[in-house]
């Protein structure tokens, strides 16, 4: 640069001081923008030239500036990312690097290089001029110079310099850092536009570069931090009726004469005067729903408070005013000890405050008594507390009544014997309805089936259910057969089997189903089971067979080597003999010519079933033809 060029001469002449940024201090206020230069924001990373009249300055769109040449960029490196120069920060506009900022490398003379005419100001009224400026020296670098602006605000009617402020020095530092420099200014009477004059107050070469970003003119009001009183929690949210003051709580009045104006908005964009709410706080007398609203407090000197310009805008307060829920409580009326009882709100709230019978209290949304007793019957309220601090109260009252119903079924199974019956019943005055298992909805039911019966009865609050079970069964039966004769070195099977018996006990102290038969003599059993007895006896004579063909009345093909095989005896000498067995269908099951083969109890080589089978013998002795029948036992 030349100014780099100019100063290496008077290099060892130049003192370098230390000096920081001097910030002229702001009157305390509460600003409203009305004029703001951010110099815009693009898709590229440079943006368009000032407009004509603005700078003298050359603009200067990329690559390194020279002397008396600006640029619009939203980073002070090149487009490429690099640093301009060596020495020079890079760093991004104001607010971030999402818009631009101007990049000055000031002349070697001083001069002007920002001047702009404010139109719209408020004559009268105190306006805060700000601009936020960056050092772009490193810290450390070799070169002298650093940036030093001046400021100054003229009349735009006759050129009256109204006031001007000289930044002095504006420090280097080690990283990119922004400053805000400006000062305040009471416009005078009728005056309603100022010129807006940026100068370089360095002179010479060798640095003075610097960034600036973020002109405001702004209206200085008084501060007010607006708040409501009475809210729900110390929130800005109230119950339906509720009277609501909104205070505007100014804490730095700078008007002389301030007029005050309350608004609202219901989207915090479109705003409406209060009629009549012109105080600096303002109630909202028995509030509604409808109230819910954004407020907002303005001020301005009297006569200034309908123009936009002129006034000062308080913070925005969001009021919300609930209405009241009602407190719906379900639950019956009355119930039976032993049950579960619930008391559900159906009121969904902040908090619930329940009292009751004995001292009875919770905070739960709903209340449940399992196993309930008779001392919790009375009358249960419930406080709630609703979004707004809406207070609501209700109340439901419950009996819980003693179960008087009886049904007195045995505690033990009723036997019934022989296909007998029984009455299943109960008489309980209190009774309004019965439900037995089977579907009968009678007092009483009359049954001979075995099985589980239960009976659910209720006086339509109680209930109780008993159950019982009825067996059934009969007397055992008994039939050994008659008398019956048998042959010498054979036996017989008296057979007294009942499923229905439990017990069994013949004349011979035996205790089994059956009993065989050895020996001539008068043979009886008695069965027993829970229903009854039963007896029966037989005359068994053991004689001689020599003149018969001998078959046992039964046999026990179990493999024990003991009565396996029904044979036919011959005790003499027979011709043409044939040996037929058949089930009690009919059915031959074993046929032989042999006297000596006889059947083990089995059909196609498999078990056959326990019972009685009939037999026929057809033989010759002598040349004469004798044919025998008869039955005889099975027994596994």
């Amino acid at each position: 640069m030349i100014k780099r060029i100019f100063g290496a001469l008077k290099k060892q002449l130049i003192l370098i001081l230390f000096l920081f940024p001097i910030t002229k201090s702001f009157t305390q206020c509460n600003p409203t923008v009305i004029f703001k230069e951010d110099f815009g924001t693009g898709a590229t990373s440079y943006g368009p030239p000032l407009a004509a009249g603005i700078t003298s300055y050359t603009y200067n769109a990329q690559g390194s500036l020279a002397d008396g040449q600006y640029a619009i960029r939203n980073t002070s490196a090149p487009s490429d990312g690099s640093s301009i120069y060596a020495t020079w920060h890079s760093g991004f506009e104001h607010t971030g690097n999402s818009g631009y900022m101007m990049i000055i490398n000031a002349s070697i003379s001083s001069g002007k290089f920002y001047e702009k005419q404010i139109d719209n100001l408020c004559s009268g009224s105190t306006i805060k001029f700000s601009a936020w400026l960056a050092n772009l020296l490193k810290a450390g670098v070799s070169d002298p110079l650093d940036p030093n602006v001046k400021f100054e605000i003229k009349s735009a009617l006759n050129g009256t310099i109204l006031s001007s402020y000289t930044t002095g020095i504006i420090n280097r530092y080690n990283t990119f850092t922004w400053g805000q420099f400006g000062f305040n200014i009471v416009l005078p009477v009728g005056e309603t536009s100022v010129i807006l004059t940026i100068y370089n107050n360095q002179a010479g070469g060798l640095g003075n570069d610097l960034v600036m970003d973020d002109i405001e003119f702004s209206v200085c009001g008084s501060e007010t931090n607006p708040a409501s009183s009475g809210g729900f929690n110390n929130t800005n949210n109230f119950c339906k009726g509720s009277n609501i003051t909104l205070q505007g709580n100014i804490t730095n009045q700078v008007y002389a004469n301030p007029k005050m104006q309350w608004q609202y908005s219901v989207d915090s964009l479109s705003w409406q005067d209060i009629l009549g709410a012109i105080q600096v706080n303002y109630t909202l007398i028995n509030s509604t729903v409808a109230d819910s609203k954004w407020y907002r407090l303005i001020i301005a000197e009297a006569g200034n408070i309908n123009a936009t310009n002129c006034r000062t805008v308080s913070p925005t307060i969001k009021i919300t005013v609930y209405d009241s829920v009602p407190v719906n409580i379900i639950s019956k009326d009355k119930c039976c000890v032993g049950d579960t009882v619930a008391m559900n709100n159906q009121t969904v709230a902040l908090q619930y405050a329940w009292t009751g019978p004995n001292g009875f209290s919770s905070t739960q949304p709903s209340l449940l008594f399992t196993n309930a007793t008779q001392n919790i019957s009375g009358q249960y309220n419930l406080q709630t507390t609703t979004n707004g601090g809406c207070i609501n109260s209700g109340s439901k009252s419950i009996q819980v009544i003693a179960n008087n119903l009886t049904i007195g079924f045995p505690d033990t199974a009723i036997l019934l014997c022989n296909n007998s019956y029984v009455t299943l019943s109960t008489n309980n005055a209190n009774i309004k309805k019965w439900d037995w298992n089977t579907g009968a909805t009678t007092s009483s039911i009359n049954t001979n089936l075995a099985g589980l019966y239960w009976l659910q009865v209720t006086d339509s609050i109680c209930y109780l259910r008993d159950s019982v079970t009825i067996k059934t069964n009969r007397i055992p039966v008994v039939n050994l057969g008659g008398n019956k004769t048998i042959c010498f070195n054979d036996f017989f099977i008296l057979n007294a089997a009942d499923p229905a018996a439990t017990s069994y006990l013949w004349n011979t102290n035996s205790v089994d189903s059956a009993l065989t038969i050895t020996a001539s003599g008068n043979y009886s059993v008695v069965l027993t089971n829970e229903c009854g007895t039963a007896t029966d006896q037989a005359q068994i004579t053991v004689q001689e067979c020599a003149n018969q063909i001998f078959v046992p009345t039964a046999f026990t093909p179990n493999g024990d080597s003991k009565n396996d095989v029904l044979k036919a005896r011959a005790y003499f000498l027979v011709t043409d003999f044939i040996f037929r067995i058949y089930n009690k269908w009919g059915q031959v099951v074993f046929i032989t010519q042999d006297p000596n083969k006889g059947w083990n109890g089995e059909v196609n080589n498999k078990k056959a079933a326990t019972g009685v089978y009939i037999w026929e013998l057809s033989y010759k002795k002598n040349a004469a033809l004798f044919q025998q029948n008869g039955t005889t036992l099975l027994i596994r």
